[in-house]
């Protein structure tokens, strides 16, 4: 620990830029990660779940910074269902694509993320893990039938021995265009979103419904939620009551894309979009929202970095 104290000392009194500085106080979280012990905030992040971190309230914080958040570009937010795997994407400096990184708890401790073993060599973001968890969904640029295809969605089983290779769902979950950000309720239905022709915008939310064999034909979730406008990021509640996604340059808007709720009734219809507010959205790109498996938190990505918020915030968009 002396030699990394003394490396940000000397970086402080020079012109060194601040990745060496995070890069030491990176080394002193993770070892203070891995050999336990309690954080300023009272965190335990040896035992306690998510990372060990102090859970947050109705404002939103960034996510185990140095850790999780730190100087490079990371979103997304995945947790197994029994916490002890934590996913995310990162785009580090020396790549030109994302990766997925993940931590885990063994033995009560939580490692240092690292690149997920079935990641590292394609542009890759986006994982979610089913309500049941047993399937992740993710995306990815990894060459399909010797071709490299836009963004497709990839998904992986889970196995007594962890997660199987990833395999491509084929037409029509996947089509010659990019698919993003999957999201899947509790019936196997996976809401995406997509560029398909005679849709509202060039981008829009679509679902695809599972039949427990296939999946079928995309369906353009409609008006008020796809729009002229391109939507993005869809965040599905297991039993589709809700839906929170991104919608870019929506009027009443707080930046060039914010985070919208809406609510879905007992007929399957959508209500009119709520913007989530000043303490969500900010002047830039909000996005890649998602709510934990036990329903406690919300997780999204703002300034490059991973937030996360009490999940009682969002009833109060509800009418």
């Amino acid at each position: 620990m002396i030699p990394v104290l003394s490396i940000i000392r000397r970086a402080k009194g020079t012109r060194m830029n601040k990745s060496i500085i995070t890069a030491a106080l990176f080394v002193i979280m993770a070892l203070d990660l891995s050999c336990g012990g309690k954080g300023e905030d009272g965190s335990d992040r040896s035992t306690s779940a998510y990372l060990g971190m102090k859970p947050p309230g109705t404002m939103p914080v960034v996510f185990a910074p140095g850790i999780v958040s730190t100087d490079e570009n990371e979103l997304d937010a995945a947790m197994t269902r029994d916490g002890s795997e934590f996913y995310f994407s990162r785009r580090m400096r020396d790549r030109k694509y994302h990766i997925m990184v993940t931590s885990r708890s063994v033995d009560g401790s939580w490692s240092v993320p690292e690149i997920a073993p079935f990641s590292g060599t394609f542009s890759e973001a986006n994982p979610f893990i089913s309500p049941d968890g047993k399937k992740m969904f993710f995306i990815s640029r990894r060459p399909e039938d010797g071709y490299g295809p836009p963004h497709d969605i990839f998904v992986m089983d889970r196995t007594e021995d962890g997660w199987s290779e990833p395999f491509h769902p084929d037409y029509p979950l996947n089509t010659p265009t990019n698919e993003i950000h999957p999201s899947v309720t509790s019936d196997g239905t996976v809401y995406y979103v997509a560029e398909l022709y005679g849709g509202a915008g060039r981008r829009d939310v679509y679902r695809c419904r599972y039949d427990g064999e296939r999946y079928l034909n995309p369906e353009l979730v409609p008006k008020p939620v796809s729009s002229e406008y391109n939507e993005g990021d869809p965040y599905i509640a297991p039993d589709e009551s809700y839906l929170i996604f991104v919608s870019v340059d929506r009027p009443g808007g707080f930046g060039s894309g914010d985070l919208y709720i809406s609510f879905r009734d007992k007929y399957g219809e959508w209500s009119e979009p709520r913007n989530l507010g000043a303490t969500i959205n900010s002047k830039g790109y909000d996005y890649s929202p998602v709510v934990t498996h036990d329903g406690e938190y919300f997780f999204f990505t703002k300034n490059n970095d991973v937030y996360w918020v009490s999940a009682k915030i969002l009833e109060d968009y509800r009418d």
